[in-house]
């Protein structure tokens, strides 16, 4: 007889951490549905992000056609639209590495924010069945979603990123800026507790400083834009479900609510959650805890069946 386990699996977003998923985590484990039907938690770092901080390559950082108010970064972290999926790759193949030594089959949502979100897509749509579920939250995954000038508003988010301050004296300065800094003014405070955990961290002289490098966080949002198409979706060998903020800029609903209606087995596009921006993780946990405990019902693993392609 093969056991089976369920697996849920948090992708953080570009500059965050694992540990920012514990507020959500929390919740979603104390849950009366968890208790009926009980699942693992398993959140990672992507490269250059909490546990795996690495400050030896910060990159470069450039101006498109010499404008200094339109920086970009050349960095490794610039192309996470094609090693991103395969780093999440990586980490699904360790959780079922066991599987047949144990007579065992191991079920695996996927749960995103931004680019983690992102990646879980892609990855199911070039290796179709790998996952048994997918909710996103607020994933960058519709270039028509932006601006006009989509290389004005990315460069907008690398100004901004390679102006913040990124060490500290002491972990009291620590929680200070984070909880009196207006950038952070809207995030919850036990979301930004839990983001201190990993994303920020001690360095050998005694001081701290983001786990992440501004850099190398800037990079990140000069990437290629992404869009996924009904086509995209089509290849989805599980079911995604969409939240999604309010007041994003980088979420276009109306597109996907049509690949929606098209694909109604496959794709589903939540009320938008009010009040919050694309941060909607880090500012609102208990209604994202929320949203998860409603969703996962609608995948096959929590319905008592066998997940099946679509």
């Amino acid at each position: 007889m093969v056991m089976e386990r369920t697996v849920l699996l948090f992708c953080h977003a570009a500059g965050l951490s694992k540990t920012a998923w514990n507020p959500i985590i929390r919740r979603v484990a104390a849950s009366p549905l968890l208790e009926r039907h009980p699942c693992e938690f398993v959140a990672f770092d992507w490269r250059y992000h909490g546990t795996k901080s690495d400050y030896k390559d910060l990159g470069t950082i450039l101006f498109r056609n010499g404008d200094k108010n339109m920086p970009e970064v050349e960095h490794e972290t610039k192309y996470w639209t094609s090693w991103a999926p395969e780093e999440l790759y990586d980490h699904i193949q360790d959780l079922r590495a066991d599987d047949k030594a144990l007579s065992r089959k191991t079920r695996i949502i996927g749960i995103g924010h931004s680019m983690g979100g992102t990646s879980l897509i892609k990855l199911e749509s070039t290796r179709s069945g790998l996952l048994d579920g997918i909710i996103v939250f607020d994933p960058v995954c519709n270039a028509m979603a932006m601006t006009p000038d989509p290389f004005l508003f990315s460069s907008k988010m690398v100004a901004n990123t390679l102006k913040r301050q990124e060490k500290w004296n002491s972990w009291d300065e620590v929680r200070e800026h984070f909880h009196t800094f207006k950038g952070y003014s809207r995030w919850d405070k036990e979301s930004t507790d839990a983001f201190l955990e990993g994303g920020v961290i001690p360095s050998e002289n005694g001081t701290y400083r983001l786990a992440c490098a501004p850099p190398q966080e800037a990079a990140i949002y000069c990437h290629n834009m992404l869009h996924f198409t009904e086509d995209d979706h089509r290849k989805l060998g599980c079911k995604v479900i969409y939240e999604h903020a309010e007041l994003s800029k980088l979420f276009n609903a109306q597109v996907l609510s049509e690949i929606a209606t098209a694909l109604p087995d496959k794709v589903v596009v939540s009320p938008a959650v009010e009040k919050v921006t694309h941060m909607m993780t880090m500012e609102d946990p208990a209604v994202c805890a929320e949203r998860i405990i409603q969703n996962l019902p609608k995948f096959p693993v929590f319905q008592g069946k066998a997940a099946s392609k679509l």
